[in-house]
């Protein structure tokens, strides 16, 4: 089910967002669920339809395990309604055998509806996309070998997909993990991966008193990418479980090259480069109108001590504070988690990054700048052979953290 529930409908306003057309169509589908809830609309014109009393309909479910697919399709359709989502809709209608319905006053909402009245899967498969390819804190890994001319067959991805299918079901995750291949603006091979999560039970209200409980499992989809430039391996996936990440980058080495240590180098946040650098690390070279000031910083006491302690900025800018005050930051021990404010133009975000493999921001357009800027300064790297073995000790030892190895 889409990520967005159905409380947006409560308000009826929302429902008028849609064509008349259309979502007399989309209640066509589902007309016995209407009639049992004696919601009669057949005669109705738009002026006169009851959006209040389908607004309520949608509110206050009942009958939902009966009709899972209608209240499925409403968050679907609610999910994919917000502007985010216009230019994605626009662009696959277009490419679409149904462009022809495409009009320039249609609203958002009007387009996801028209994407699900033609094919809900395809609508699934867009907001499930834009949700992973936008998901925060991705998981960065690299490889030695050269991606350059790289180009993955049905046949491993279907290997792929076994391979997982077979982890997914030791971790009561059930034979649920579907591959889909395709490949994004910046040119790199996405790997779209949708599994169940373990199982569950839930209650769920009937007619009158009754209820009865459901077993399910929730649905979920993780995003890896593969960046032919760098040798880079992006897993959109949560901090938990710890094994995901392994699995996902052992299994596709296996698949591609045949080694399951293909992805095993370690893509780091290096936020040592604040000592080093001091000032300088706030830099940006591009285009972008780019303005960027340290917040704060978590480090050890010493390089002795295993106690932590946080500076933070009295006015915003931590490295004024610190001149005031002349402190030193390289008097500290190894820095574990620092906080940025980037403004880009008129728009701005907190950066949070760990001394981890981990991204600390959505890789969008906002993302990529911040993406370029950090690999500018040389606190995203990778590690030398060398580095390795002591890096991957600090990270699963001191800062408790997913190493990337």
């Amino acid at each position: 089910m889409a990520g967005s529930n159905l409380r947006r409908f409560k308000n009826p306003e929302v429902l008028r967002n849609f064509s008349f057309k259309h979502l007399i169509e989309m209640l066509n589908r589902y007309k016995g669920y209407f009639d049992r809830m004696q919601f009669s609309y057949s005669e109705t014109d738009e002026e006169n339809f009851d959006y209040d009393g389908l607004a309520n309909i949608l509110s206050n479910q009942m009958f939902v395990g009966e009709y899972e697919e209608l209240f499925n399709g409403f968050a679907l359709v609610g999910a994919t309604s917000q502007e985010c989502f216009n230019e994605v809709l626009h662009a696959f209608i277009s490419k679409s055998a149904y462009a022809g319905e495409l009009t320039p006053t249609m609203s958002t909402a009007d387009m996801a509806l028209l994407v699900y009245l033609h094919d809900p899967e395809e609508l699934n498969v867009l907001e499930s996309d834009y949700a992973a390819v936008k998901k925060k804190s991705f998981s960065m890994r690299a490889t030695r070998r050269d991606l350059h001319d790289l180009v993955i067959t049905p046949e491993q991805i279907l290997a792929f997909e076994e391979s997982m299918n077979d982890i997914f079901q030791s971790k009561n995750y059930g034979n649920t993990a579907r591959v889909t291949l395709t490949e994004n603006d910046s040119h790199e091979i996405v790997l779209l991966i949708r599994h169940g999560e373990s199982y569950k039970r839930q209650g769920i209200v009937m007619n009158g008193k009754k209820s009865k409980t459901i077993g399910f499992q929730p649905e979920s989809y993780n995003t890896l990418c593969i960046n032919r430039t760098t040798g880079e391996l992006r897993l959109g996936i949560p901090t938990s479980p710890k094994w995901m990440e392994d699995a996902y980058s052992t299994v596709l080495g296996k698949v591609l090259f045949d080694d399951y240590e293909a992805f095993s180098v370690p893509r780091i946040n290096d936020l040592e480069k604040i000592k080093e650098l001091g000032r300088n690390v706030l830099i940006y070279h591009g285009d972008a109108n780019v303005r960027i000031s340290l917040v704060s910083v978590k480090a050890y006491i010493s390089e002795e001590s295993g106690m932590k302690e946080i500076l933070e900025a009295e006015d915003g800018d931590l490295f004024r504070d610190m001149e005031m005050y002349k402190f030193k930051l390289s008097s500290r021990g190894r820095i574990i988690k620092a906080k940025f404010l980037v403004k880009i133009g008129k728009a701005e975000r907190t950066i949070t990054l760990d001394a981890s493999n981990r991204s600390g921001y959505d890789y969008d357009d906002f993302g990529m700048i911040v993406d370029a800027w950090l690999r500018q300064v040389g606190i995203i790297r990778t590690l030398t052979k060398e580095e390795e073995a002591n890096y991957v000790g600090f990270l699963a030892g001191e800062c408790k953290i997913a190493a990337a190895v």
